[in-house]
């Protein structure tokens, strides 16, 4: 699997990041056990002060998400075992109410190995099959809505500083030790390579004002066109909108929300080939992490990972497929199948397909686009017969009243479809138009970004790489066929040009 190619201090870099995406479910996870918000936050950042020293290897297994819930509860475990338990610890605050006093009745009579797996569960982590500490069944649903809705609500104080207690004991020898490394360190010092300079922190773009005539933003020649302005970004591979801010995913694999005045916040790291799926009305974006199995979904406006799922990928030969994101649940394919993760709960259903159904390529409420072969597409519904057509891929359309697809032909083009018979409806544009990007922009409108035939590569021209040839942006509606051209420029033979999902 491609990696993003830093440099070999990467994994070390990325610890700031990883603990202030997870530093916020800690803390709930703490005042869900019945801790004041004051000591909920000690006693996480007293793990993430544990974490810091064991990163290399934390980022190495297989869930650290669930080795730092592990932390938190010998944090916990610790502190109790000192006398530092929450209604006696001098760096505790007095006990406030952190949860409705019925909430937290109900709670407090449950065996705290029942509690923890509730509290991970209403948290969005608790995906896979634990055992040991936190073994249990989930009790009531009621009590773990209850629990999923107050979790928004739950106070995350900044952070404290608090390191985890250094152990005592065999001071002697220890600095002994301490000594004898660094006589050796000096001494070898002037062997070794300078160390690697540290990756320098995501500054802003500079957002020049312009309007954006075309009613989704877009990317085409290294240029984000935004509502207000455009900023030249490299690279970028997918991206996605969400009122006033982007979010966009490059060829690094770095995931980055951008603001309208180009400020930009490092949200995660993903897998650059797997794209990225977003809800607007929700705030939330998904992706693939660099890991290849592992999906996240961010909170866009708050910056936060708030949920995590290890998906199946049969040896590492098969990647997930994220199909769409409609908040809370998340529907993708991986090598166990296709399932919709609900991902406020965690819970996880597989949706029984037979192989002959082929690949599902979207889904809006009932209605499904599926690839049933090369360069045929079924469209599917709860009720009634299957439709069969040419094409490739596509989207089904808000209100499932269409489909588009790439034509059958030479895969360049554009056809659209009434979801239900099948009928072909005008789609704006013609089988000579090739095709880079499309995306419902409304009901019964289609926004395209079409490139000039003549400027991409020919059969004899392989490898050729040319921005030359203008790229045109035009929204059309189905049935008439009637369009509006909103721009048209440079940036078409690079194959780059993307709508934002």
């Amino acid at each position: 699997m491609a990696r993003s190619g830093r440099g070999p201090d990467s994994r070390e870099a990325g610890f700031e990041e990883y603990a202030a995406a997870r530093r916020p479910d800690l803390v709930r996870l703490a005042v869900l056990l019945g801790h004041p918000a004051g000591h909920a936050a000690t006693l996480a950042d007293r793990v993430l002060g544990r974490a810091r020293r064991s990163w290399r290897r934390l980022r190495d297994e297989h869930d650290p998400d669930a080795t730092l819930r592990d932390l938190l509860l010998e944090e916990r475990a610790a502190a109790r075992a000192a006398g530092e338990s929450w209604w006696t610890a001098p760096w505790a605050e007095p006990r406030t109410v952190t949860l409705p006093a019925g909430l937290s009745a109900d709670l407090d009579r449950l065996p705290v190995p029942v509690r923890v797996r509730l509290a991970w569960t209403a948290l969005g982590r608790a995906h896979d099959p634990d055992s040991g500490t936190v073994s249990g069944t989930v009790p009531d649903p009621q009590l773990l809505a209850a629990v999923v809705a107050a979790v928004p609500g739950l106070p995350v104080p900044p952070p404290t500083g608090a390191e985890p207690a250094r152990r005592r004991g065999r001071v002697l020898p220890v600095l002994a030790v301490v000594t004898l490394a660094l006589l050796v360190g000096v001494a070898v010092t002037a062997l070794l390579p300078d160390p690697a300079p540290p990756e320098p922190a995501l500054g802003p773009v500079v957002v020049s004002p312009a309007r954006n005539p075309a009613p989704v933003a877009w990317y085409a020649d290294g240029r984000l066109h935004l509502a207000g302005g455009t900023a030249d970004v490299d690279g970028v591979v997918a991206l996605a909108e969400l009122g006033t801010q982007v979010v966009y995913l490059d060829d690094r694999g770095d995931v980055v929300r951008l603001g309208p005045e180009g400020e930009r916040v490092l949200l995660g790291r993903a897998e650059p080939s797997a794209g990225l799926v977003a809800s607007e009305p929700a705030g939330r974006v998904a992706w693939v992490a660099e890991d290849g199995s592992t999906l996240e979904v961010a909170d866009v406006p708050d910056a936060e990972v708030v949920a995590r799922l290890e998906t199946a990928t049969d040896g590492g030969e098969v990647q997930p497929r994220l199909v769409r994101l409609a908040a809370p649940v998340l529907v993708f394919v991986d090598a166990a199948g296709e399932h919709e993760w609900h991902t406020g709960t965690g819970s996880v259903s597989t949706v029984v397909s037979a192989p002959e159904q082929g690949a599902l390529v979207d889904v809006v409420g009932v209605t499904q686009l599926r690839q049933v072969g090369f360069e045929s597409i079924a469209i599917r519904q709860l009720l009634g017969t299957p439709v069969v057509r040419l094409g490739d891929g596509g989207e089904v359309s808000p209100r499932q009243q269409f489909v588009w697809t790439r034509s059958g032909e030479d895969g360049s083009g554009v056809r659209v479809f009434a979801v239900g018979t099948g009928e072909e409806l005008a789609s704006g544009t013609e089988r000579a138009d090739v095709l880079l990007d499309a995306r419902f922009t409304a009901a019964d409108r289609i926004t395209y970004l079409l490139a000039d035939r003549a400027a991409l590569p020919g059969a004899s021209e392989a490898g050729r790489v040319s921005s030359t040839g203008t790229l045109e942006v035009r929204t059309c509606q189905v049935r008439t066929g009637d369009c509006r051209v909103h721009a048209v420029g440079a940036g078409a033979g690079d194959s780059t040009a993307l709508l934002a999902r």
